[in-house]
């Protein structure tokens, strides 16, 4: 039980307080989900030689069809998902919300210095290892809730998708596959499995009744 109420206190609470603020925040959670992958998406189209066997994700960031897109869409899907980790951090969630606001941050870096720039690796890896301690933290916090354990188990499986590819086990030479299980890890998290998820903002503005006001 005093687990759980370190969950509650430490999660909850915050959108009945202040549910416009909460909603905000969602909003810019939907934003940093579908700006980043829309991006990606887009600047997929836009290059017929992208090859998802062959290429990382970050080629499409300095090819001229498709920088634009690709740039441009984790830059602004990192200037929301920090708006979305403020929301967090005010909610009573400091930790996850540090973690947040600084993986979004690398995010962001990814666009800004491309795959010719000496910070873009850092900025890559610091995303990905971010977003996985996001995933650990968030979890442990919640463990006690089917969605926490959802989030909990995001970690292992994002760390077992580099170390297969690392071992050789994937049969493509390039990062763009591996580097994708993390970023939709990422949006689920934001949308449905994590502490303040999109799709209940949404049924809360919606006025569904499960809402519970």
């Amino acid at each position: 039980m005093a687990a759980s109420a370190t969950d509650r206190l430490d999660g909850a609470g915050a959108d009945s307080d202040a549910p416009e603020a909460g909603r905000v925040a969602a909003a810019c959670g939907a934003v940093a989900t579908l700006s980043a992958l829309g991006g990606i998406a887009l600047a997929v189209l836009l290059d017929p030689t992208f090859s998802w066997t062959t290429d990382a994700l970050s080629d499409l960031g300095v090819r001229d069809g498709s920088a634009v897109a690709f740039n441009g869409g984790l830059i602004a899907g990192g200037a929301a998902g920090v708006c979305y980790a403020v929301g967090l951090g005010r909610g009573g969630r400091p930790v996850r919300a540090l973690l947040l606001a600084l993986a979004m941050v690398a995010m962001a870096g990814v666009g800004v210095f491309d795959l010719t720039e000496p910070l873009h690796g850092p900025a890559a890896i610091g995303f990905y290892g971010l977003v996985t301690a996001v995933f650990a933290v968030d979890g442990w916090f919640r463990r006690r809730e089917s969605t926490g354990r959802v989030a909990l188990a995001f970690a292992p499986v994002h760390v077992g998708v580099w170390a297969t590819f690392a071992a050789g086990w994937w049969p493509v030479t390039g990062l763009a596959l591996p580097e994708l299980p993390g970023a939709l890890m990422l949006a689920a998290w934001v949308w449905v499995v994590g502490p303040a998820p999109v799709i209940e903002a949404l049924r809360s503005a919606l006025g569904d009744p499960t809402d519970g006001h």
